[in-house]
């Protein structure tokens, strides 16, 4: 999703590591609020779910990391989209850092 938008609209910033961790922690901390805004499934469960989302959030943030610094390390972006994306606090305002 993300990685499309960043490339396609280079101008004048190069995409370092740095830049794809700190957008890693972004949608880490993103994922976690809205975890947290869901709340459990039912009043009493044993945590297994949240536990199961905690992990997703982790593996799509480390899968992103990975990613951006072996494919788009090095690539020219828009240097504000950048900023909106380590900024976002929530997957909706990642979205539409992202959006054309």
């Amino acid at each position: 999703m993300l990685a499309g938008a960043l490339v396609g609209g280079g101008c004048g910033k190069t995409l370092s590591e740095d830049d794809c961790r700190r957008i890693g922690e972004a949608m880490r901390a993103a994922w976690a609020a809205e975890a947290k805004r869901s709340g459990p499934a039912e009043p009493g469960s044993s945590g297994k779910a949240a536990v199961v989302i905690a992990s997703e959030g982790e593996r799509l943030s480390s899968e992103w990391t990975s990613d951006c610094k072996r494919e788009l390390a090095g690539s020219e972006v828009d240097p504000g989209e950048v900023d909106c994306l380590t900024r976002a606090k929530t997957l909706d305002e990642l979205r539409r850092c992202s959006a054309p």
